[in-house]
């Protein structure tokens, strides 16, 4: 018999496939700060996404906390991520149940203990449009940035703050923001509003913002085919 934690946990979910893209809204919050300037330079948006352009690739911890109608707390998350460019992306959650999300191409695939899901994002151009405008971050593309999102930056003398509102009205359907926060060079917390009162806010530990992958990796992490395999030893989650 599953645990009431478990059956609560399942029916304050969002559908699977809306899941998936909220998941992968997570990794967009990977924007590496960290080098973006010299130290003692005013940081700014153009600044962070140029930085971000040149990253080789970056891995992560994460811990997400999500907060849905249905439950009275939020359900608590850790694992770790992985994006390789042009648009490469995985993500395995570790605690509490072993997950696993993966972007390659047009392929979408979510796995967990209710099974497998596979999205073509070829078939699905409200997903594919999502997606697109997430990798618009990766890319640090900032014209194709500020023609998708309002985009709001802050700095005040250490930390900043970057608000992201859809300008696309599909997109806007399943995220109402992204809000990014952190102070000088480290990144330090993302937030997703979702439309359907689903909150989930994910901080970062252990970021690297450069990280080049073998090509034994690249296989490991973002198959063509089948499922995704973690790396045998990810970084810890806690401090």
């Amino acid at each position: 018999m599953r645990s009431s934690t478990a059956s609560a946990r399942r029916a304050g979910r969002p559908p699977r496939p809306l899941r998936a893209l909220l998941a992968l809204a997570a990794l967009a919050a990977l924007l590496p700060a960290a080098g973006a300037r010299a130290a003692g330079e005013r940081p700014d948006l153009d600044a962070l996404l140029a930085h971000f352009a040149r990253s080789r690739g970056v891995e992560a911890s994460f811990r997400e906390e999500k907060t849905l109608p249905l439950l009275a707390e939020p359900l608590v998350s850790e694992g770790v991520l992985y994006y390789a460019p042009p648009g490469r992306m995985a993500r395995f959650t570790t605690s509490p149940e072993r997950t696993s999300l993966l972007l390659v191409g047009d392929r979408l695939r979510l796995e967990d203990s209710l099974g497998v899901d596979e999205i073509d994002l070829a078939e699905r151009s409200e997903a594919r449009r999502f997606v697109e405008q997430l990798l618009v971050l990766f890319r640090g593309d900032a014209d194709a940035l500020r023609r998708d999102y309002e985009a709001s930056f802050e700095w005040r003398d250490g930390p900043w703050t970057l608000a992201l509102v859809p300008r696309d009205r599909r997109v806007r359907e399943i995220v109402r923001e992204i809000a990014l926060r952190g102070d000088g060079p480290r990144l330090d917390e993302m937030v997703v509003t979702g439309t359907e009162g689903e909150v989930t806010r994910t901080t970062y530990a252990r970021v690297v913002t450069d990280r080049p992958f073998r090509d034994e990796e690249i296989a490991r992490l973002f198959p063509e085919e089948g499922a995704p395999r973690p790396l045998r030893s990810p970084p810890a989650t806690s401090p």
